[in-house]
């Protein structure tokens, strides 16, 4: 066994590459150490020489993966740099006491304003690999939920992966304005990052169990603060075909023009009864499950929501209209086996008049093709099987237990089922979970399938809603599904001082978002409809009534829908007060403290820069 010798602990380091451009000076030493100049600003940035290991495989094949790590499954992987010729370097990894674990080949190279990591050949004795090692920072940026900014060292240490963790290819880092972004410009399907104390780093995941293909992170420099980091990412986006405007969504879908100023009117129609759902999750079971074991509940026939839907058109409202539930055995039952339409909400016919009782409200079918249930007589066919040959279990739903289907047969069974749900001429599709997983992948024989396949599959779906015409949705956020869906429904919160909205500084203007969350300030319910105004979020009112709540949200929506959002910043230093600007010159400052604040009541906002009319906005009004 080899040891680290002496002078690399003393810090006797002999450069191995040394780069420069008219944008950046890149120094790379023999332990991985790096610093960079950005020669714009002046500012250096020093990257560490140790990056955390795991001791075995990150993601085991769960369906989610867990992310939180412990100092017993990892170990402080340092690093040996030799030059082997041409470009090429060769790094090896060293253990606990500077043994070799593993080593592969790494290029860097710069381009324009970017520094390039590139891995490759990476040793199958290695069982996941964290490099480069982190920058080091004054505090870290992670596009998780709406945005984070990590302002205190992080107690535990996380991998998170892409996505389902990470809802963007990137991570960063700030020192006072200045900052540092990692985008995964390659590989990022089998991605994601070790985050703890003060630290981020790139990590990689082996594909099917082996290493295969290159590896590619490219680091960049800003100023502006996590905003600047936002607007790099949204530019690099555009570039690379992630963003396409919501103004050519709305020109391609002119039905979707209703969610201009509107909001979503979410539906529950049906939903099935299942005791063992209860026991499954050691708590006891309702009596109105027991009492009803083996019926549907109804919540909203088909009457129902017509007669409501009508209702909110005649008090001036207008939007999307979303039913749950419709499928055979109500909400989740039967997925992918849907057909025919759930009989206890009323008849098909009925079903195929909701699509036009309401010109105010084109109306969307939610639909499931990443789920399959035990009880669907397509069950097992196209479940995802792990190393060991058994299905991937997902959650325990109303349908009971969830297995997970491979995409390739998501698909096929999405294309079987088209033909009979277009028949019922509903406008818009909601595929539920699509952009809110992380990306499977499956070692059935003869049918394996690859993150990044799975991606592409995801990616396939959504195209495919989008070639029958249909408004496409999905749940939470992706950023490769952005160019395919028009609406997202998420559970985005916010925490004071910690959530950035580094996604709507991103994407706030490719497509409408909504929230189900409401989360908590001060132990007071936040204002929700507040929290959707700061991000330019439409409503999303679940289980309508016929009450029409907070049509500020409306209103200030027709503003800034299809609008990119400026900046964002704290106007205190408690995180409870914050303002949003935005390219057409509209700003709103929102008071989610318990007092005045500059002349702003608590719970409420003010508006700044407002256009005289809606036309002025951007997109408009309908």
């Amino acid at each position: 066994m080899s040891f680290v010798n002496l002078p690399y602990y003393r810090g006797v380091l002999q450069p191995v590459l040394c780069l420069r451009n008219d944008h950046l000076e890149l120094t790379l030493n023999e332990d991985a150490s790096a610093e960079f100049v950005d020669l714009a600003t002046g500012t250096r940035w020093s990257m560490g020489r140790v990056a955390l290991q795991e001791e075995g495989p990150i993601e085991v094949g769960h369906v989610w993966p867990r992310s939180e790590r412990s100092i017993c499954e990892q170990f402080p992987g340092r690093f040996r740099i030799q030059a082997v010729g041409g470009d090429s370097l060769r790094v090896t990894v060293l253990g606990r006491l500077g043994e070799p674990v593993g080593d592969f080949r790494l290029r860097v190279s710069l381009d324009g304003p970017w520094a390039e990591f590139r891995i490759d050949e990476v040793g199958e004795e290695l069982p996941s690999l964290v490099f480069p090692p982190p920058i080091v920072s004054e505090s870290l940026v992670l596009p998780r939920s709406i945005g984070q900014w990590v302002r205190q060292p992080l107690s535990s240490r996380y991998f998170y992966s892409l996505y389902g963790h990470l809802t963007m290819r990137w991570v960063g880092g700030l020192s006072g304005e200045q900052g540092w972004i990692a985008i995964f410009s390659e590989g990022h399907a089998d991605a994601g990052a070790m985050v703890t104390e003060m630290t981020a780093a790139p990590g990689w995941l082996r594909s099917l169990g082996k290493w295969t293909g290159e590896r590619a992170v490219r680091y960049g420099f800003t100023s502006g603060g996590y905003v600047g980091l936002a607007k790099r990412y949204r530019a690099w986006a555009i570039e690379h075909g992630l963003h396409r405007p919501l103004g050519d969504k709305l020109a391609e879908r002119p039905a979707l023009r209703s969610l201009v100023g509107g909001r979503i009117l979410s539906f529950m129609q049906a939903s099935p009864t299942h005791p063992e759902n209860f026991e499954g999750r050691m708590v006891p079971v309702p009596a109105e499950i027991r009492e009803h074991a083996e019926t549907v509940r109804v919540r909203h026939t088909h009457a129902d929501v017509q007669r409501l839907l009508r209702a909110a058109e005649s008090e001036g409202v207008h939007g999307l209209a979303v039913i749950r539930g419709w499928i055979r055995g109500g909400y989740d039952e039967t997925h992918p086996d849907i057909w025919p339409p759930e009989p206890a909400l009323g008849s098909i016919e009925e079903l195929r008049a909701l699509p036009s009782a309401s010109p105010s409200f084109p109306l969307a079918l939610h639909d499931n093709y990443q789920d399959i249930y035990a009880q669907c007589p397509s069950f097992p066919n196209g479940v995802i099987r792990g190393v060991d040959g058994k299905p991937m279990a997902g959650g325990l739903w109303a349908g009971g237990q969830a297995f997970i289907l491979n995409p390739r047969d998501g698909l096929r069974y999405a294309r079987r089922n088209w033909p009979e749900i277009a028949t019922l001429g509903a406008q818009g599709i909601f595929p539920d979970t699509v952009t809110a997983v992380r990306l499977y992948e499956s070692h059935e024989p003869g049918n394996e399938t690859t993150r990044a396949e799975d991606e592409s599959l995801k990616i396939e779906l959504l195209q495919f809603y989008r070639e029958q015409g249909q408004i496409v949705g999905s749940e939470e956020a992706a950023d490769f599904g952005v160019p395919y869906v028009d609406w997202l429904e998420n559970r985005h919160s916010r925490l004071a001082g910690v959530s950035i909205p580094l996604w709507p500084l991103v994407f706030g203007d490719a497509c409408f978002h909504a929230r189900y969350a409401h989360g908590a300030v001060l132990g007071e319910p936040e204002p929700r409809w507040l929290t959707d105004m700061l991000w330019g979020y439409v409503y999303l009112q679940g289980q309508h009534d016929g009450d029409h709540p907070h049509r500020q949200v409306d209103d200030w929506n027709a503003h800034v829908a299809g609008v990119e959002m400026l900046s964002h910043a704290y106007l205190d230093s408690d995180g409870l007060v914050e303002r949003t600007e935005w390219a057409n010159g509209c700003a709103l400052t929102a008071n989610f403290g318990l007092a005045e604040f500059d002349g702003i009541e608590a719970g409420s906002y003010r508006i700044d820069g407002l256009p005289a009319s809606t036309t002025d906005s951007g997109i408009g009004a309908p």
